[in-house]
């Protein structure tokens, strides 16, 4: 069996990740082909092209870049034609991969899935009435979908979140901090900016500015900033890393130890949810982008997952605007005074998100493939 995948940033990477590795225990002579990062990569795929060139955030990033963009996807497209393989799996991106799902049904008898639902249920409700034409099934993550997608008659298996049985539930904190020269009883904060580097732009100053706040007042507090990979280190944040820890490429050992997190909106949220470690949300992009998203598409009362997945407001947000040195510093306070409260409501996400069946993968695709 041939299976062709896309995954168009990190968070994707890491998702397919799991699902190649699954897709290879369940069938030895499986083939993997399309577009990954160094995670999917390590299982076999050869990717197509550099995720990064098509991992922009945001509205206006992607228009500024769209061209570049749609000529990739063209070009991908014809491969996969070539190919000709048994399914295509676009991992999240949706945007991208619709595209690619869209020429697939119109021109070839290629199978299509979409793993990770699109969100419809935030902005852009519409799109749900469309995804039985571009997909012949959805791998959906979240619980609260599968209502929807029920209501729409989406065809769709609830497959739960990978880090929810992969991220450990008691990490040996003992052994984690003298690995990375902490004491046991310093207070360590950890500091994600994002994954994408238009984030970390958008996100550096105000978190500059939070940190040199925050050790004025608290000098003894560990603060670590954690980011992918060494270029990411840019702008003010580049300016402070001489006075603060920087570790790359371990954003979840970090999490594992720090008494709290302030992070960029995204997957780490989740990942931080998950270890019940409380936390503020942060989320600034281009301004064009925000107000279009704000006034027009966006149905959401929150933006970060442990509030959307909780159903209401656990954790802080901050957003636009009010992203700003003092207000995180506000907002990382109270949330300090309330941890224990906010842990325990966080610490109910996790169960809600495993389904502990390791042939989950392969039984979705071979229902679709057998038909």
């Amino acid at each position: 069996m041939k299976v062709a995948v896309c995954a168009g940033e990190e968070s994707g990477d890491a998702l397919g990740h799991e699902l190649l590795i699954d897709l290879k225990k369940n069938n030895k002579d499986i083939e993997f082909i399309g577009v990954g990062g160094s995670l999917m990569e390590s299982v076999g795929l050869q990717s197509f092209f550099p995720i990064a060139d098509i991992s922009y955030m945001g509205l206006i990033d992607p228009l500024l870049n769209l061209k570049k963009i749609l000529n990739i996807r063209k070009d991908f497209i014809n491969f996969l034609k070539t190919e000709n393989p048994d399914v295509f799996i676009g991992i999240d991106s949706p945007s991208f991969n619709s595209g690619i799902c869209k020429a697939l049904r119109k021109e070839t008898n290629i199978k299509t899935v979409q793993y990770v639902c699109p969100q419809f249920w935030a902005w852009r409700y519409g799109r749900v009435y469309r995804f039985n034409s571009l997909y012949h099934k959805i791998f959906s993550l979240f619980p609260f979908e599968s209502k929807l997608l029920k209501k729409h008659n989406v065809n769709f298996s609830y497959v739960g979140h990978p880090l929810a049985e992969n991220l450990p539930s008691n990490h040996d904190e003992i052994t984690l901090r003298k690995d990375l020269n902490i004491p046991l009883n310093k207070e360590v904060i950890a500091i994600l900016p994002g994954s994408r580097k238009s984030e970390i732009k958008h996100h550096g100053k105000p978190l500059a500015d939070f940190i040199k706040k925050y050790k004025k007042y608290n000098p003894d507090t560990e603060i670590i900033l954690a980011l992918n990979k060494e270029s990411d280190l840019t702008g003010e944040l580049k300016k402070l890393s001489k006075t603060i820890r920087v570790i790359f490429n371990t954003t979840q050992r970090v999490l594992a130890i720090c008494d709290l997190a302030v992070i960029a909106s995204g997957t780490a949220t989740l990942e931080a949810a998950i270890l019940a470690k409380p936390m503020v949300v942060i989320y600034k992009s281009n301004p064009l982008s925000n107000f279009i998203l704000s006034n027009f598409f966006l149905k959401t009362e929150f933006i970060s997952l442990p509030n959307i997945l909780s159903q209401k407001k656990v954790v802080f947000e901050l957003r636009q605007n009010q992203v700003s040195g003092n207000e995180i510093y506000e907002k990382v306070n109270l949330t300090y005074k309330n941890k224990r409260k906010i842990s325990e409501k966080l610490s109910l996400i996790r169960e809600s998100l495993l389904v502990l069946d390791s042939n989950k993968f392969s039984k979705a695709l071979n229902e679709i493939l057998s038909k």
